[in-house]
Formats: C-alpha cells, sequence, structure tokens
C-alpha cells in the first residue's frame, strides 16, 4: 500500500491528487491545485521519476509554502486513516479508505443545496472576501430557504436541472424580483457549483448551462479626459488621497485587486520597467510593462502600496469621484452618476480602453498584454474614430 501525490490532465489544465494503491486497486483524492509540471518539486526513487511527498511544489507555484503546507495535512490525514484502519484489522481497499476519508470532512453528506453553501462558506470562510461570504449566505441562502418552503421540498445540488432554473427563475419573479437579482441567483448557483464539483462533490452539470437574462447594458469606463483629471485631482482627506492613487495606480494597469494586492518590489523586474507574477484568479502568466502614470504612484509610495478591503476600497473610491465631482450620468446603468456605480473593475475596464483608444495599441497586442479576448475589445473598447477610418480608407484606394 502506497499514498503518493500524482498529476493528471484534465481539459486545458493539470490537477494535483492524492492517489492511494492497495493491491494493484486505486483510489483519486482531489487537493484542488492546478499546476503545471515545472512547479512540482520531482525526486528520482528506485529509478523513478515521483513528486516530493515532503514538498511536492516549488517556489515558481505562487505561495508554494502555505499550499504545501495545507497539501501535507491532507497527506497526513490519508496516512493516518489507512494506519489507523490496518491497526484495528479493517479493510485496507481503496473505496474503504476514501469513504472513511468522506467520513472526516462530511463531505460525503452534502446532498442539498444548502448543505453545499454551508461546506463553502466553513472551508473558505478566511480566503472569501465579505462580498462572496455575504452572496452565498445571505442572499443564496435567503431564496433558496423560501423556494424550498414554497415548493415543500429540500433541493438537492442532482435536482439543478433546467426545470429548476425555469421554476425558480419563475418563482423569483413572482416574488418581485429584478432582473439583476435573478442574475446574480443564477451566478452564485453557478460559482457554489464549481468549488463544490473541485471537492469531488456530485451536481448535476446542467446548473452549469444556466442562463443570466440578455442585457442591452453596455461597458462603461473613465474616458482619457476622466483620467486625466482624476489622476492631478487631490481628495481633501489623506486616506482617500491614498485610495485614489491606488485607483489611478489600478487604471494604468489593469491588474485586478487581487493581483494589484501583491504587488511590490518582489513582483518586479530588475529594471523596474515590468511587472511579473502569476495571475491570481486564473493562475496564467502576467508580463505587465509599467507605463509612466503608473511608475510615479509606485514610487510615491516605494512600491509599498496602501490597502484596504476590498468593501472599503470599493466605497472610497465612489467617495472620492463624488467629492471631486465625476458625475457624468451613465446610460447603461439607468443615467446614474458615475460616482454611485463605478467600482474597482472599472479601473481594468478604463485600461483597456486606454490601450486600444489612446495608446493605440491592436486588439491582438491588448490581448497579449490582458488576456481579454480579442472579440471583446473589439465588441466594447475599440471606438469608432470615422476620421482615422477614412485615412485608412483612403490609403487603402491609393
Amino acid at each position: 500500500m502506497t499514498t503518493s501525490f500524482f498529476i493528471e490532465k484534465k481539459n486545458k489544465s493539470t490537477r494535483l491528487y492524492l492517489k492511494y494503491d492497495h493491491n494493484s486497486l486505486r483510489t483519486m483524492f482531489s487537493t484542488k491545485v492546478s499546476v503545471s509540471e515545472d512547479q512540482l518539486n520531482w525526486i528520482t526513487r528506485r529509478g523513478h521519476k515521483q513528486i516530493d511527498n515532503a514538498s511536492p511544489l516549488n517556489k515558481k507555484y505562487n505561495g508554494h509554502h502555505r499550499v504545501n503546507k495545507d497539501l501535507i495535512a491532507e497527506y497526513n490525514k490519508i496516512i493516518d486513516i489507512v494506519y489507523r484502519t490496518k491497526e484495528t484489522g479493517g479493510d485496507l481497499d481503496p473505496k474503504n479508505i476514501k469513504r472513511i476519508y468522506e467520513q472526516r470532512t462530511n463531505q460525503s453528506e452534502v446532498k442539498t443545496i444548502i448543505q453545499g453553501i454551508d461546506l463553502i462558506i466553513s472551508k473558505y470562510k478566511n480566503e472569501l472576501s465579505v462580498a462572496a461570504l455575504k452572496n452565498y449566505d445571505n442572499n443564496l441562502r435567503h431564496n433558496i430557504i423560501n423556494y424550498n418552503q414554497y415548493k415543500k421540498k429540500r433541493h438537492k445540488l442532482i435536482d439543478l436541472n433546467k426545470y429548476f432554473e425555469l421554476d425558480y427563475k419563475h418563482y423569483l419573479t413572482d416574488q418581485g424580483k429584478a432582473k439583476s437579482t435573478i442574475d446574480n441567483q443564477v451566478k452564485y448557483l453557478k460559482s457554489l457549483c464549481a468549488k463544490l464539483k473541485e471537492l469531488d462533490i456530485e451536481v448535476n452539470p446542467a446548473v452549469f448551462t444556466f442562463k443570466r437574462s440578455k442585457s442591452n447594458k453596455s461597458i462603461f469606463y473613465l474616458s482619457e479626459i476622466e483620467l486625466d483629471r482624476l489622476r492631478v485631482s487631490i481628495p481633501k482627506s489623506k486616506s482617500l488621497q491614498e485610495q485614489k492613487d491606488v485607483f489611478v495606480l489600478q487604471c494604468y494597469t489593469g491588474l485586478r485587486v487581487s493581483d494589484l494586492r501583491r504587488v511590490n518590489l518582489d513582483t518586479i523586474n530588475e529594471d523596474r520597467s515590468m511587472i511579473v507574477m502569476r495571475s491570481a484568479k486564473t493562475d496564467e502568466a502576467i508580463k505587465l510593462p509599467i507605463l509612466p502614470e503608473a511608475e510615479e504612484i509606485l514610487l510615491k509610495y516605494d512600491y509599498k502600496l496602501p490597502f484596504i478591503s476590498d468593501q472599503k476600497y470599493n466605497k472610497a473610491i465612489k467617495d472620492f469621484l463624488k467629492e471631486l465631482d465625476f458625475d457624468r450620468k451613465i446610460e447603461s446603468q439607468d443615467f446614474a452618476p458615475l460616482y454611485e456605480v463605478c467600482t474597482s473593475h472599472i479601473a481594468r475596464k478604463t485600461f483597456l480602453s486606454y490601450l486600444i483608444n489612446v495608446k493605440k495599441l491592436s486588439a491582438p497586442e491588448v490581448k497579449e498584454i490582458t488576456g481579454t479576448s480579442a472579440d471583446t475589445i473589439y465588441k466594447h473598447y475599440a471606438g469608432a474614430d470615422v476620421a482615422e477610418i477614412a485615412k485608412k480608407m483612403r490609403n487603402l484606394i491609393r
């Protein structure tokens, strides 16, 4: 009997598993970690190359110290189950070992949507943002409980089929919920089930085909003039000035907040011309040239940015924009003023627009920097400059 780490290709990613072998039978335990082979520590034992059980991940994997600790804890848990089962004369068959493991983790008992919500909140409460916890624990839970009571049924994860989708949407509509609220319920359900699936908990795959309502709302972002005005504006309080600088930096880098928080001298190359890291969300490599406007802010804070919580950051964005009279009416947001609807995510959209419409980069070039698809760039960010189009057409005629 042996227990070891093992990688397996699934779709386009390589997943890290723990495997337990006994009498030519095997069972697999998900670690929820996606890796590339060069992020693993490899050793040779008895002429065979294998992953180092004592330290699976190397420094190329972001946060490898913390993740290694979690992986070793899971490894030791399985080892403990095996040896305790052996000492008591129990069945060492892989299926039995996995059954005992699942009983310990309570994952095998997760059948209903509410149980799924409970598990994700308890397992990831220190990793999920305040907003995400609220979405699961308050919004989704509240509506599912009321729907269960209405239908007199405790809906299970395997009940998430097309009928459930249509009936749940009709129920929410009858309750007077707005389309945006219903769309968010679909988003929360799909996100919840994706996390549960990573834990090898059975969900109905039909949930991932649930659709949000089609919206005619277009993407909005800060214009070049607004961005330039914001860059030189000075809010009254020091705290708002700091968060304005962070937001402006985000507008000139396009980094998600989760990546922006990791910007320091360790994530910048030697000549300080480029941010180099892996995306916390997608694990894709980021190689981002530092624009002069971004460098100015980084130097101002000596590469140690004044971060606050996501929730407070988004509130600060609204506060300093209101104070500085950024009140352009946003048609796609029912003509609400910019300061009411702007969030940190608008910074990424602003950066995309800036690269396309100000720096005149091509869609493929912007895609290389940001990872945003060319189709999305053409659809939402590439402004139609009539004079430029006419000039290109004249050149073609010649």
